[in-house]
């Protein structure tokens, strides 16, 4: 049957613009919490933190266990299927809310740290938290409700905030990071309650439920290979090198997360709803995915092009000179970050064809190496970590385009073609004209402006010369005017 993609346009940019104008909430607020709580706290106490979340957070994966997007996924989704999706990710996240209390201790052992086990015992709470809240947010995204969607994400992650910073400002410890998640969660819960319109019934065993858990394993699989990648260096680094060290690096990747999660969350709450809806046309779901890349592509590697080149006196002013030492980790980690924000697309293939078996398979040997490449830079402390992180998501970018492409049968030559311009006109000039402005230009404020005004007029230049990269550029533009233009309309 051929899908009205006219419509899902309207739903898409829509969706994209709301989203966006609450993503800017949220980074804004993401900001204020990344330099207010850095000059509350030390490296140490963020390394702490890091330390145990790094551990546990495999629990939210479980957790999950796929069945949010399976319920995205799903072509059909009765009331019964939907009470049973409820209590079974509320079941699982009771489990593991026991499970993380009484391995506590374990994990504090394992770091040689007591601090930890009180930490541990407290974030366990989240997990049943969450769970109740996961098909809520299911149904709002399955419903397209974007505006609702990202108001029930954002305004719990704002209240967090506040209460990290008022704890910090009154103790000065390591706690207010620690009442930031559990704040997090309790408001998300009531607040997808409260605009969601379901109420959950009682669980029956005469709903069809073997292809949900069947979809939704090979997610949760996939989910969990790619967690454990990319939060072993979090662990080597807090267990050889201590929570200082530790502290720099995971305020370093958390930086680099920033801007990587407030692109590819967003696109993916809205690609994944319209692609699943073309996955029987694949000509219109190619030209689809391609253009979502493009779109990433251009704003991932402006983006980090400018957070490259500004990074030095950006952090010293805003951070401090205790954090310092960081600039050097989040230069090189923002190289992976583009490829990771190219490789998005081939996610959303995956999931919007039902192939997640085969991404699955691609996992168990993609993210094993991924990983082993950190924990070999290890060795050379949280810089050599970046390194080899970078290094491996730019293979595995490259690699992932391949398999991708063999078992879906679509034709991603493009794909690849698209995201080495993003790499090779944009983001590698614009870092390296930045940083040269930097080390250049003595005055920290005279070195920003002349880190985004040279790359500034480069761009230009390169819009004026490239056609290929003016149409990313338009592409962009149309998308949000377009959006502009129907919500004003609505």
């Amino acid at each position: 049957m051929t899908v009205d993609t006219a419509n899902l346009g309207n739903h898409a940019s829509r969706g994209a613009v709301q989203t966006v104008v609450w993503q800017a909430v949220r980074v804004g607020s993401q900001v204020i919490g990344l330099v207010a709580l850095a000059r509350l706290l030390s490296p140490s106490d963020f390394g702490l933190v890091a330390m145990t979340t790094a551990v546990v957070g495999i629990g939210e994966i479980i957790r999950d266990a796929g069945l949010s997007i399976a319920a995205i996924q799903a072509k059909h989704l009765s009331k019964g299927q939907k009470n049973n999706l409820f209590w079974v990710n509320t079941g699982i996240g009771l489990l593991f809310a026991v499970i993380v209390y009484a391995s506590s201790g374990a994990i504090a052992a394992f770091y040689g740290d007591a601090r930890i086990e009180p930490i541990g015992q407290l974030l366990s709470v989240t997990f049943l938290l969450n769970g109740m809240a996961t098909q809520f947010r299911s149904e709002l995204n399955r419903q397209m409700r974007f505006f609702a969607l990202n108001a029930a994400d954002t305004l719990p992650q704002v209240m967090a905030l506040a209460a990290a910073l008022v704890y910090a400002s009154l103790t000065g410890s390591y706690y207010a990071l620690v009442a930031q998640q559990l704040m997090a969660a309790f408001a998300g819960l009531v607040l997808v309650v409260a605009i969601a319109r379901w109420t959950p019934g009682l669980p029956s065993r005469r709903e069809p439920m073997r292809g949900f858990f069947r979809y939704g394993g090979g997610v949760a699989g996939s989910h969990m290979v790619s967690y454990l990648t990319k939060n072993v260096d979090t662990v080597a680094i807090g267990y050889v090198w201590g929570a200082a060290s530790l502290g720099l690096y995971s305020r370093a990747y958390q930086l680099l997360l920033l801007p990587l999660n407030q692109l590819l969350f967003p696109m993916t709450r809205v690609a994944l709803p319209v692609l699943s809806r073309l996955q029987d046309e694949p000509e219109r779901f190619t030209s689809f995915l391609r253009k979502g890349q493009r779109i990433g592509g251009v704003i991932a590697a402006v983006t980090y092009g400018l957070l490259v080149g500004i990074a030095d006196p950006l952090i010293g002013l805003f951070f401090g000179e205790q954090w310092l030492p960081l600039v050097p980790i989040f230069q090189v980690l923002a190289l992976g970050g583009l490829f990771r924000a190219l490789a998005q697309v081939q996610f959303w293939a995956y999931l919007a064809l039902g192939l997640t078996g085969h991404q699955l398979r691609y996992s168990l040997v993609s993210q094993p190496l991924i990983a082993a490449c950190m924990m070999l830079g290890v060795i050379w402390g949280p810089i050599g970590v970046a390194v080899a992180h970078s290094a491996a998501f730019a293979c595995n970018w490259l690699v992932g385009l391949w398999w991708c492409q063999r078992v879906s049968g679509l034709n991603l030559r493009s794909l690849m073609t698209d995201g080495l311009r993003s790499f090779f006109l944009m983001f590698l000039p614009i870092a390296v004209l930045g940083a040269c402005s930097v080390i250049l230009v003595s005055h920290w404020l005279l070195a920003i402006i002349a880190a985004v005004a040279v790359p500034g007029c480069y761009i230009a230049v390169l819009l004026y010369c490239v056609p290929a990269s003016r149409l990313d550029v338009v592409m962009v533009a149309e998308v949000v005017r377009q959006g502009m233009k129907r919500r004003s309309a609505s």
